[in-house]
C-alpha cells in the first residue's frame, strides 16, 4: 500500500478557523465577518492562556545575553514569560545561576557587589519583562545563557500557520471550537467543552511524559 512518505502537513489560521466552525454547526461560506474576527480574537486568548496551564516544549529556547561591566539589568528577548534555568558561563565553563524573589532582591545589603553573577531576578513587567543579575557583572566577556518560555505568537493575517507542534492540532480546533459555541452555538457548549479539555488533557499528558523521561534520563 502506497503512503505519502511526507511528514509536513500543516493548516493555516483560516483553516483552523474553518474546522471550529464546522463544529459548533456553522458552514464557513457563511461565515460573516464577525464570525472570522471573534474566530481570530479568540484563537490569541488561547494561546496567551496556554502557558498558565503548563510548559511547551516548542516554546521554550535558549538565549545567550551578553553581560556588560557594571550593569545589573537587561531586558528579556522578546516574549519572554519565565525562564527555566541559566548558566554564567566564562572561559566555555558553565556556572549555575539561580533565581530570585523580589523580595530576595529587596534584602540583598550590597547590590553593587561586583564579581560573578550567580543568581538573577526576573521582572515580569507587563511591556518588556527584565533579568537584574547579582553580583553585578565585573567583566564584559561573561555571557548569560537561559532557558525561557516564550509566548506563542500572534495568529496574524489568516493565510499564517499557527505557532503550534503537530500534536497540537485537535487541542487548537477543540478549543476554538468550545470557544465559539460560548457565543454563536451554546447549545454545543458543554459537548464542546469536553471534547477541548480531553484533547488539551491528551496532548499535555504526552508533553509531560517525555519531559518526565528526558530528566529521568539526564539523572542515570
Amino acid at each position: 500500500m502506497a503512503t505519502s512518505g511526507t511528514y509536513s502537513v500543516n493548516y493555516t489560521a483560516a483553516e483552523f478557523v474553518d474546522e471550529a466552525l464546522e463544529r459548533i454547526g456553522l458552514d464557513p461560506a457563511e461565515a460573516t465577518m464577525r464570525h472570522l474576527r471573534s474566530a481570530r480574537r479568540s484563537l490569541d486568548l488561547m494561546f496567551s492562556e496556554w502557558p498558565n496551564k503548563g510548559v511547551k516544549l516548542w516554546a521554550v529556547d535558549q538565549v545567550t545575553l551578553d553581560m556588560v561591566v557594571s550593569t545589573p539589568t537587561y531586558n528579556t528577548a522578546t516574549g519572554t514569560i519565565c525562564i527555566l534555568d541559566a548558566v554564567l558561563r566564562r572561559s566555555s565553563v558553565d556556572t549555575p545561576m539561580f533565581p530570585m524573589s523580589r523580595s530576595e532582591y529587596a534584602a540583598i545589603p550590597t547590590k553593587t557587589t561586583t564579581g560573578l553573577p550567580s543568581r538573577f531576578y526576573l521582572n515580569r513587567a507587563i511591556t518588556t519583562p527584565t533579568i537584574t543579575v547579582w553580583q553585578v557583572p565585573e567583566n564584559s566577556t561573561d555571557d548569560m545563557l537561559y532557558w525561557r518560555v516564550r509566548r506563542l505568537e500572534d495568529v496574524g493575517t489568516p493565510s499564517n500557520t499557527l505557532d503550534v507542534a503537530s500534536r497540537w492540532f485537535e487541542p487548537v480546533a477543540a478549543g476554538l471550537a468550545a470557544k465559539l459555541a460560548v457565543k454563536f452555538a451554546p447549545a454545543r457548549i458543554d459537548k464542546l467543552d469536553s471534547l477541548a479539555e480531553r484533547a488539551f488533557a491528551f496532548a499535555y499528558s504526552e508533553e509531560r511524559e517525555r519531559t518526565d523521561t528526558q530528566m529521568t534520563m539526564g539523572r542515570s
